[in-house]
């Protein structure tokens, strides 16, 4: 029997949320299929989501927060857009649990620039994508 990967992908948030100083953290809780491969040089999870930034934004990304002290993905800081734009990070996979629940935290790292209703960001279309092994 061969082995062989495919993609996949799992649609963690559909719609926006807003971060506005409170709350300064947004969990999205899923669970990953047992076949889940955890990474390669070449087969990374990915994350895309959209946002809308109206202040300059410093936005975390952690994977498990409460596993370890290894799993910052993303600290970016984001600039002012008055149109919402996309990103994508590669992840660590390893950082993740095959089929069990498992969490991505958005964390807002600095949110004492929020001293009006215009200054937030907002997150939307939360998508991983990842490869699964499957026997054929």
């Amino acid at each position: 029997m061969a082995t062989v990967t495919l993609s996949d992908y799992l649609t963690l948030q559909d719609g926006s949320r807003r971060f506005d100083g409170t709350p300064n953290a947004v969990d999205l809780n899923f669970q990953l299929p047992d076949d889940f491969v955890q990474g390669t040089n070449r087969a990374k999870p990915v994350i895309q989501f959209k946002y809308r930034a109206r202040q300059e934004t410093d936005l975390q990304l952690w994977i498990n927060p409460d596993n370890n002290d290894r799993n910052v993905q993303i600290d970016v800081v984001f600039e002012p857009s008055s149109v919402v734009r996309s990103h994508h990070e590669f992840l660590n996979g390893s950082l993740f649990v095959p089929g069990e629940q498992n969490r991505i935290r958005f964390i807002l790292v600095d949110h004492s620039v929020f001293d009006d209703n215009n200054n937030d960001i907002g997150i939307s279309d939360v998508l991983l994508t990842f490869q699964r092994r499957i026997d054929i």
